[in-house]
């Protein structure tokens, strides 16, 4: 359980990101998150072989800064690179190239929805290193080491202590990975490795300002992971105050299958890692020029376009919203769709008091109707329907041409073939029956065959009035509106004496 009446939850986070590059760090090898093959991105310098020199990724750096800038932090105009030294089977070198004292971005923050409203978080650090491989265990208790990763740009976010339960953490980490994505800095694909989060919890009595000791769980590759270690982590440790045991610092891995956090090693402390200047880098010096143009790089964030959206579309049910949001390129389509929507409604003189109408049926058509039809996959879906027939679509559908029930037959017809809808109405015979004498002729037909009706109608009962206009849409397969079949019903009866 998350919540306790004798405990506060205290949570950092320790993030990795891939960043987004065509070579890995320090060399010119691709760097490739789909290879399959193992040990083909390999050369001297990423396996760390004598003699070798790195060379700093200019792409890299600038993805870190365009990162710490869309985070609030203070980019440093000195930094420099150190030697992280450890020993593990997938670090090639012994080391690690990372960033110690002087990292590229710090004192930066975030706003997210916390528990009473939103709540900032604190960003201590963003500093730029290298990856390690990838170790692959095989079933004969053998463990293979595939160096396609290693050396690849990796940036590592710190945050404070700020968090105080799991959905907290689950917000922040989802909206690290729509800037991501956003800056196209990394793709931050938690399956593939690209994001992966490390949590450093602890507890501590109520009201108390000293943090207790803190525990820190990894292999965390999704989102689900990452809650439920943090929910069973937090069970485990009130169960062990609660009977005055010592909390220790330790690193935890997480086990998938068991749910379950398992003890790993105890806790290095920096020192630990003997951290030294990196003697094959020079010190980087990061001109105020460099970071304004990009500054001036970096696009709408997420933030921004939620506010902008329910200001400009008047976009209020937060599913939808979150869905054009957290889907970039549907973003773009929908949006695309309402420009359509506005040319029309210039031409056409409509009243700017059906704007929002008119886009809140597109937007349920778009997230519900169109979603279906791709089986839950969203995207940009130009190649399917053009932004200009989705939006001539809903225009018919807002003016009464085509009812509920057809409107999802040419939607199918549309997404299947690519048809405008005009195209699929006249081809399938669903235009609206507008022919005032032909209107008539159903309608007598339909009085013609339930008497029954009609004389209980007389009667005063009133439902059957009601069943009769029922009769009329299915004889026109609902081609004729539904007020203007009320209306010649209405007309009929009253000539029956």
């Amino acid at each position: 359980m998350e919540k306790n009446n004798k405990y506060d939850v205290v949570i950092g986070l320790e993030i990795h990101l891939e960043s987004k590059t065509k070579s890995k760090m320090f060399c010119s090898c691709l760097n490739n998150a789909d290879e399959k093959n193992p040990n083909v991105n390999i050369c001297p310098i990423c396996m760390g072989h004598p003699g070798t020199l790195p060379l700093i990724n200019e792409e890299a750096i600038n993805n870190i800064i365009k990162l710490g800038l869309s985070l609030n932090c203070d980019i440093s105009s000195y930094t420099k690179f150190d030697r992280k030294n450890y020993f593990y089977p997938d670090l090639p070198k012994g080391y690690q190239i990372s960033q110690f004292d002087f990292p590229i971005c710090k004192d930066g923050y975030l706003d997210i929805r916390g528990e009473k409203g939103v709540k900032l978080i604190r960003i201590n650090r963003i500093h730029q290193e290298e990856d390690a491989g990838r170790l692959v265990h095989m079933d004969n208790d053998v463990s293979m080491v595939d160096f396609n990763r290693a050396g690849v740009s990796l940036i590592e976010l710190v945050t404070e202590p700020d968090f105080n339960s799991a959905a907290e953490v689950i917000n922040f980490v989802k909206e690290l990975q729509l800037i991501s994505r956003y800056l196209n800095v990394s793709d931050a694909n938690m399956e593939k490795g690209e994001m992966r989060i490390e949590v450093n919890l602890s507890l501590k009595k109520k009201g108390e300002k000293v943090l207790g000791t803190k525990v820190e769980v990894k292999n965390l590759n999704s989102f689900k992971s990452v809650e439920r270690a943090i929910l069973f982590e937090i069970e485990r440790q009130s169960n062990l105050l609660d009977k005055g045991e010592k909390i220790i610092q330790e690193t935890r891995g997480f086990h998938d299958a068991k749910q379950i956090t398992l003890s790993q090693r105890s806790k290095e402390e920096s020192h630990e890692y003997r951290y030294f200047p990196e003697p094959d880098l020079p010190p980087l010096e990061i001109a105020k020029e460099r970071i304004s143009k990009l500054k001036g790089e970096i696009p709408e964030l997420p933030q921004e376009k939620r506010h902008r959206f329910e200001a400009e579309f008047g976009i209020k049910d937060k599913k939808i919203l979150e869905i054009f949001i957290e889907n970039k390129k549907f973003g773009e389509y929908f949006e695309k769709v309402t420009t359509e929507i506005l040319d029309w409604m210039n031409c056409e003189k409509i009243g700017e008091n059906k704007y929002f109408d008119l886009i809140k049926l597109s937007c349920n058509y778009l997230t519900s109707d169109l979603i279906g039809l791709a089986k839950g996959e969203i995207t940009d879906f130009s190649n399917k329907i053009s932004p200009e027939n989705f939006a001539e679509f809903t225009i018919l559908v807002f003016k009464g041409d085509i009812n509920s029930k057809i409107a999802k037959i040419v939607l199918k017809d549309m997404y299947d073939w690519g048809s405008d809808p005009s195209h699929v109405i006249e081809s399938k015979g669903l235009k609206q029956i507008d022919n005032e004498e032909e209107i008539k002729r159903i309608v007598k037909e339909v009085l013609d065959c339930n008497d029954s009706a009609v004389m209980d109608y007389k009667k005063g009962k009133l439902a059957s009035f009601q069943f009769l206009i029922g009769q009329i849409m299915a004889k026109s397969k609902g081609k004729i509106k539904p007020d203007k079949a009320r209306e010649a019903l209405s007309e009929e009866l009253e000539n029956i004496k």
